[in-house]
């Protein structure tokens, strides 16, 4: 295996058993978000930046997380409780050649879009 399959796997694993999972579907219009993405896509290009949606799909995960902070939290040791998280590191599953890889953008709360 490589090296980021070896190490993917005892951190997937980690999370698998002390993370709680949630999967939510909605739809929503963003049709005025993909215009105002769109417009500053153009001025960021010229600067050698990208500007897609993840940005804004992040930040508002942060949003809802701070509405709802149990789903910002881990489980305890021993399994008995919550530990809530006074931080939003977003984790983003990228699936490369090598393997599937999970950049960690820390402080998502803190950072602005580019």
């Amino acid at each position: 295996l490589s090296r980021i399959r070896k190490l993917s796997g005892g951190f997937l694993h980690r999370n698998w058993v002390s993370i709680p999972h949630v999967t939510q579907h909605d739809e929503a219009d963003i049709t005025e978000l993909e215009g105002f993405r769109s417009s500053q896509a153009e001025e960021a290009r010229k600067s050698g930046i990208k500007f897609t949606m993840l940005g804004f799909l992040m930040k508002a995960a942060v949003v809802a997380l701070k509405q709802h902070p149990e789903f910002n939290a881990s489980l305890s040791a021993d399994g008995e409780s919550l530990v809530l998280k006074q931080y939003y590191h977003i984790g983003i599953a990228v699936d490369t050649p090598n393997g599937l890889v999970v950049p960690v953008i820390r402080d998502v709360d803190k950072k602005g879009f580019i």
